[in-house]
């Protein structure tokens, strides 16, 4: 008995070990400090114009990144270009519509999202309301009028098509935290909205939201020094939000195993598609490593799986993080600095956003499999000349079955830069890639690519299509 006992301890205590090394318990839990009602913006008298708002930018909150001269692969050009630069072009169809929605001097944070019926947009530090043909349904308010006294910005707008419900978050700084709209119904201009504010510690730079089944998951530029024992992701609780209910909770966890080099964005998985995952299927988030930094030996991807028990919410965990080597990049630009695009003119260059997943990454269900595409910027040149994106659909058989790489490649132009990308798939799995371009000789201008799912892996085929061409200098870049 004593032997089977002590058997029995044994095994207990490696599946104990076991446990502690696969997984992290959530790091805080918390609720919102309020929720409030805000009318319908259409029977409002008092809203607040956003003139004067326009070209108000937050400072960056970072240091140059990090990284060891002459350390990391590659030496020289992207290996995945020469792929993109061999592909046969076909014809692609320009834009069913295009119009501007908020015109200014400086890249001020720009942010929207569609719906059935409407176009809501938002900027430093104000928002607009058209409909899907670019006609004005409210004019430019500020975000105080959804968040009274609070207009720091740094806004994400986000549509939520299984609730139908479209999303305004930004930050703030006092105290400093999350605030969150969610429009209680699925117009945003006849129907009212709630507010939220979540208190996060300190401060939650570069804030990012992705829709899931079990919550709306938050990644945030946030603890620099101690990402993998702080809190950088959070799990806020969707089902209370939409709902109006001031006991919404907002859990919050580190990356164990994570490194960066300084400014970082990791990216959670947003759903897409007819269907969600079931309830109970973990939310994974996923981060670059590039082995010019410090302790990282090969460019890599990591995938953590975040776990949620709203009933129980000192039991939510997140995975110690799945490894994915990929082909080799360069992710850093100028020794880490924020001026790295040249543009027409002699202002300052434009910072390519390095060191960050772009927003989103777009998780679909399909018969077979998982998807999920994702995008980040990368020098091609290997001079730091000319920024290209590197692109990846992930794939995974089954749920909570490993994620691998299906296909990878890295898109460019010969003469300008291609940065800040925004990456999609339908249901057919045809692939959309949308980027902003610049050079010496262009403006910072918005165009588009895409492929489809039968084309030869790791290429775009869609010949460029232009959305609209820029005539100014821009002067500042925030993705």
């Amino acid at each position: 008995m004593q032997k089977i006992s002590a058997f029995l301890l044994l095994c207990l205590l490696a599946f104990a070990m076991h446990a502690q090394e696969g997984f992290m318990n959530a790091t805080s839990v918390s609720k919102a400090t309020y929720v409030r009602e805000i009318p319908p913006l259409s029977q409002m008298d008092n809203i607040i114009s956003a003139a004067g708002f326009e070209d108000v930018a937050p400072p960056k909150r970072r240091g140059s990144n990090q990284f060891i001269p002459g350390k990391g692969l590659p030496t020289g050009s992207d290996p995945l270009e020469q792929q993109q630069r061999n592909v046969q072009t076909i014809p692609g169809r320009a834009p069913i519509t295009s119009f501007v929605a908020h015109q200014g001097t400086v890249l001020n944070d720009p942010t929207g999202a569609i719906g059935p019926n409407h176009y809501v947009y938002a900027f430093n530090s104000g928002f607009g309301i058209r409909d899907r043909s670019g006609n004005v349904l409210v004019p430019e308010a500020s975000l105080g009028t959804l968040f009274p006294g609070e207009t720091l910005g740094d806004p994400v707008v986000v549509y939520d098509r299984y609730a139908d419900r479209f999303i305004i978050m930004e930050f703030s700084n006092s105290p400093n935290g999350f605030l969150i709209a969610v429009c209680q119904g699925p117009d945003p201009v006849n129907d009212g909205w709630y507010t939220y504010r979540f208190n996060t510690g300190t401060f939650p730079d570069y804030e990012k939201m992705s829709v899931w089944s079990d919550g709306y998951y938050i990644t945030a530029n946030k603890d620099q020094g101690s990402m993998t024992t702080s809190e950088v992701v959070y799990a806020v609780e969707r089902d209370l939000m939409l709902i109006g209910d001031a006991n919404a909770q907002l859990i919050g966890f580190p990356l164990p195993g994570a490194t960066n080099n300084g400014f970082y964005s990791p990216g959670g998985f947003n759903c897409i598609g007819p269907s969600l995952p079931p309830v109970g299927v973990p939310h994974p988030i996923v981060y670059m490593q590039d082995d010019s930094w410090s302790g990282v030996s090969q460019d890599h991807l990591k995938v953590w799986n975040v776990s949620v028990n709203w009933n129980i919410p000192t039991n939510s965990s997140i995975s110690t993080p799945q490894t994915i080597n990929t082909s080799s990049f360069d992710s850093v630009f100028d020794g880490g600095s924020f001026q790295n695009l040249n543009e027409p003119g002699s202002g300052p260059d434009i910072d390519a956003l390095q060191a960050t997943m772009m927003y989103m990454t777009n998780y679909r269900r399909f018969g077979s499999h998982n998807s999920a595409v994702m995008n980040f910027a990368v020098d091609v040149s290997g001079n730091d000349t000319r920024a290209g994106i590197r692109w990846y659909e992930l794939r995974q058989t089954a749920d909570g079955q490993p994620w691998t790489i299906y296909q990878e490649g890295t898109y460019s132009q010969p003469s300008h830069s291609v940065f800040c990308g925004s990456i999609s798939m339908d249901f057919q799995g045809n692939i959309g890639l949308g980027y902003t371009i610049v050079s010496s000789t262009v403006y910072t201008s918005l165009r588009y690519t895409g492929r489809l799912a039968s084309d030869p892996l790791g290429t775009m085929t869609i010949a460029e299509q232009t959305i609209i061409n820029g005539n100014a200098q821009t002067n500042r870049s925030d993705g």
